[in-house]
């Protein structure tokens, strides 16, 4: 009994601390409104590889509040107390991304089938590789790392079309099965989690 009390105590102090009850669901929120706003459309940006115009579909900004909501919610940290206990603190972290990473999927999957979307079912996969690449970058430049998937996707608009065809990495803008794309997502995420769970994040002062 005396566990059970102090495990919903901390739950409680972990979820007010992070405070993932406010900010999470209104970027949700927000999220899903772009992902049905943004359906069908298209932005022809200047490539800076071939001279032409790279096709961007919309919805490929659609994680954009959602990421950047759970790294403020991450760096709402009370950092006398968690350097403690970081290894459940991190362990209920990491289940905070995955929850985050999920609703994302189940967002798009739902959309994209009801609206038959291909932006919309990839949208889960986009959300998971860049929110990946954002907790790899976190443990150097803290919370700057919101820039991090802002980077790859001007990078991706700019550079990552060849006369209209996605490159191999780019990755965002890939069919939603296309096999590397997914496992480059796995990879990312994986590799963000990993750090999540062992490197202590960095402190801005």
């Amino acid at each position: 009994m005396l566990l059970t009390g102090c495990w919903w105590c901390l739950m409680l102090w972990w979820l007010k601390a992070r405070r993932a009850h406010t900010l999470l669901p209104a970027s949700y929120g927000v999220f899903v409104a772009l992902v049905l706003l943004l359906q069908g459309v298209v932005a022809d940006l200047p490539s800076f590889l071939t001279g032409g115009d790279n096709p961007v579909v919309a919805t490929l900004l659609a994680p954009v509040p959602l990421y950047a909501a759970l790294l403020v919610s991450l760096e709402s940290r009370l950092h006398a107390a968690e350097d403690t206990g970081t290894r459940l603190v991190r362990g209920m972290d990491v289940g905070l991304v995955l929850a985050v990473v999920a609703a994302a999927a189940l967002a798009g999957f739902v959309i994209g089938s009801l609206l038959e979307s291909a932006g919309a079912l990839a949208v889960g996969r986009n959300t998971a590789f860049l929110v990946g690449l954002m907790l790899c970058a976190r443990p150097l430049i803290g919370a700057r790392a919101v820039m991090a998937p802002v980077v790859w996707l001007l990078a991706v608009m700019l550079f990552g079309f060849d006369h209209g065809h996605p490159y191999f990495w780019s990755v965002l803008p890939r069919a939603n099965s296309d096999p590397i794309a997914l496992a480059a997502a796995a990879v990312a995420l994986a590799a963000g989690l990993t750090c999540q769970l062992t490197v202590r994040p960095r402190v801005d002062s």
